[in-house]
C-alpha cells in the first residue's frame, strides 16, 4: 500500500501569509497618504513662489523705460502695462503688484484638480478640493496690494500696502 503525499499549504500557513500581506499594505497606504500630502503642500509652496516671483518681474518691468506702463485713469494705485509691445496694456498692477485677477490669468498650472476661487475683490485662493476651496484647508491665498486711490498710499515700503501671500495645509490629505 503506497500513500500519496499530498502537496500544499496548510491553513496556518495560509492566514500566516495574509497577515504578513495586510500588514505590508497597511504601511504602503500610509507612506501613499504622506506622499500624496506631501506633493500638495510643495504644489501650493512653488505656487507661492510663483506668485512672488511673478510680482518681482511685474513690478521692475513696469519701472522699465523699454516697457509700456500707463495710469489707469481717476485711479492712481493702479497701472496697466504692455508686457509684449503689442500695444494691448494686457496686466494691471495695484501698488505695483499684480492684481487678483492677473494672477490667475498670468500663472500657467496644468494639474487638473489644482483651482482658484476669488473672494470678494482683492483675495484669490488656489488649492486642491471641490467647491469651496477655502473650507478645503488646503490652498494658497494671495491678497492684492492694498492701497487706497491715492498714489501716495501705495508706498513699496507700507507693510499694509504689500500683498499679502498664505499657505494653509492643515487640510490636505
Amino acid at each position: 500500500m503506497s500513500k500519496h503525499k499530498q502537496h500544499g499549504f496548510t491553513l496556518i500557513e495560509l492566514v500566516a501569509v495574509i497577515v504578513v500581506l495586510a500588514i505590508i499594505a497597511v504601511v504602503a497606504l500610509s507612506r501613499f497618504v504622506q506622499f500624496s500630502q506631501d506633493a500638495k503642500t510643495a504644489v501650493l509652496t512653488q505656487f507661492s513662489a510663483a506668485v512672488k516671483s511673478a510680482n518681482q518681474h511685474m513690478y521692475i518691468l513696469s519701472q522699465l523705460p523699454n516697457y509700456r506702463a500707463q495710469a489707469v485713469s481717476g485711479r492712481g494705485d493702479l497701472t496697466d502695462v504692455d508686457v509684449d509691445g503689442d500695444g494691448i496694456f494686457e496686466t494691471r498692477l495695484k501698488c505695483g503688484f499684480l492684481d487678483n485677477t492677473d494672477v490667475a490669468k498670468r500663472l500657467n498650472y496644468s494639474d487638473d484638480q489644482l483651482g482658484f476661487q476669488f473672494e470678494g475683490v482683492d483675495k484669490v485662493y488656489f488649492g486642491f478640493g471641490d467647491g469651496n476651496i477655502k473650507s478645503s484647508q488646503c490652498y494658497f491665498m494671495y491678497r492684492q496690494a492694498y492701497g487706497a486711490v491715492n498714489p501716495s498710499a501705495c508706498s513699496q515700503n507700507d507693510p499694509n500696502a504689500a500683498p499679502e501671500y498664505q499657505i494653509v495645509i492643515n487640510g490636505c490629505s
